[in-house]
């Protein structure tokens, strides 16, 4: 012990004044914690998801790494509700007893340590965030991994920071690393990752700084993960090329419409947790509600529920299974089904962003991106449906136009209003494995970004390096 003590004050006194070395040590610890928890949080959430929703629902997730469909599901289940509900009040629970920091999306909380709190996370938060998330996301909350991964990364930053004794500089660019680290890692995204974190703190701008140390942290939590989960993207989406000029026209129609989509999604998720907010009900219960809202939902599309990764694959390969009334699936068939395959896709990015809204607005616990994937990835597959029946002629390449439209929906949207498009494109692409459609994704994430530039998901987001305390000099 005595040992140990005195290791750790030499270690402090060397760093103290050598920034360099300081982000070098950071980034080891950073990396190596979240590429464990990153281990722990997906099998922790993966066996709970097969406890509330398989077991007792019995509903099975789709896996975004399978290329089929299973057809015997049962997609109704009027269990589903309680289920959600019960997710949410034991993620309400935790969060609001031990931990209020932790409630929502995560992300925001992280960026807010950066900004507003000198990069201080409570030693507790990452605990409670993980594990509130699992029980909101197992239980089919509408919600995703980054965000919790997001806080999770930046509270580890800060921990060690405080440890070393380091000064508040280096805690903050902490936060920051850690952000990129746990989102690096649990999306297999390394280089994404690592520009995520430094670039979501800003609307306009990126802390620079970070950039090194959050590639060092990221690329140890990303090969810490890929040892334990292999090293394959974690969508399997048929391979997507772009090849024909005349079709960026297309892809600017699909740009703009994910703006405005994105305008939406931001617009009812916060009009939802200003409702929630201003309710003067215990917070505890809040996500109980918020999660009996996104089973009810659920019954009318399953779809909705968790994070949606697997029927992002399923769209990009062009199967479409609805449920039906008889308590079974149907596939449909472009051919025949198209104008069906078209309004299913797009009520589903509706309900998808009303399920969000209850889900993370009520102060349960996940992340925002997800759920943005699954809204815009929904509406390019709808567009590209409508495009292949209308302009035949002009997409000699159906199937590669159905993946390639379902992946830039996915980064399009989401690259607009998390205001971060340079990263969610290098994200969507390790995630996907498509770095063949990086012109067209350029083109629709700039007009996503244009049109959603005076709305974001991340609102303790600063508009650049002058307007933030860490950059303020006396």
């Amino acid at each position: 012990m005595r040992a140990s003590s005195e290791f750790l004050f030499r270690l402090r006194r060397r760093l103290y004044n050598r920034k360099i070395e300081s982000l070098l040590v950071l980034s080891i610890f950073i990396g190596v914690a979240s590429g464990v928890t990153s281990i722990i949080f997906y099998e922790l959430l993966k066996y709970t998801g097969v406890f509330f929703l398989r077991s007792i629902i019995g509903y099975i997730l789709p896996d975004p790494r399978s290329t089929f469909f299973i057809g015997d599901w049962k997609p109704f289940n009027i269990l589903l509700p309680l289920i959600t509900g019960l997710g949410g009040l034991v993620s309400g629970l935790l969060v609001y007893t031990f931990a209020p920091e932790a409630e929502g999306h995560g992300t925001d909380a992280a960026i807010a340590s950066f900004h507003r709190y000198a990069g201080e996370v409570r030693g507790r938060v990452p605990i409670i965030k993980i594990i509130a998330s699992i029980f909101t996301i197992g239980s089919g909350g509408s919600a995703g991994r980054e965000g919790p991964m997001a806080q999770v990364g930046s509270g580890v930053g800060s921990l060690v920071s405080k440890l070393l004794g380091l000064p508040t500089n280096i805690k903050r660019l902490s936060t920051a690393i850690g952000i990129g680290a746990g989102i690096g890692s649990i999306f297999k995204a390394p280089l994404g990752g690592a520009i995520f974190g430094i670039e979501v703190l800003y609307r306009h701008d990126f802390e620079v700084e970070g950039l090194l140390p959050a590639f060092i942290a990221s690329i140890i939590g990303y090969t810490i993960f890929g040892f334990y989960d292999g090293y394959t993207p974690i969508f399997n989406m048929p391979t997507a090329t772009f090849k024909y000029p005349p079709e960026l026209l297309l892809y600017i129609v699909l740009g703009i419409i994910n703006g405005l989509a994105g305008i939406l999604y931001v617009k009812a998720f916060y009009t939802v947790r200003h409702w929630f907010r201003i309710w003067h009900i215990p917070n505890h219960i809040k996500p109980a509600i918020g999660g009996v809202v996104t089973g009810l939902i659920g019954l009318l599309l399953p779809q909705v529920l968790s994070t949606g990764y697997g029927w992002l694959t399923l769209f990009s390969r062009g199967i479409y299974p609805f449920p039906q009334v008889n308590n079974s699936w149907s596939i449909a068939k472009i051919n025949e089904d198209w104008v069906i395959i078209i309004i299913v896709l797009l009520i589903g990015a509706g309900l998808k962003i009303i399920a969000t809204a209850f889900t993370i607005g009520s102060g349960g616990s996940g992340g925002v991106f997800a759920p943005g994937l699954f809204i815009g990835g929904s509406i390019g597959a709808a567009l590209a449906v409508l495009f292949i029946r209308l302009f035949p002629s002009l997409i000699p390449n159906k199937e590669g136009f159905l993946a390639s439209f379902t992946i830039i929906g996915m980064l399009s949207l989401f690259g607009g209003v998390s205001k971060a498009p340079l990263a969610v494109l290098i994200m969507v692409s390790e995630m996907t494995g498509s770095y063949e459609l990086i012109a067209p994704s350029m083109l629709a994430i700039a007009l996503s970004y244009f049109i959603t530039r005076g709305y974001t998901i991340y609102p303790e987001q600063l508009p650049d390096r002058a307007h933030a305390p860490a950059h303020w000099t006396a």
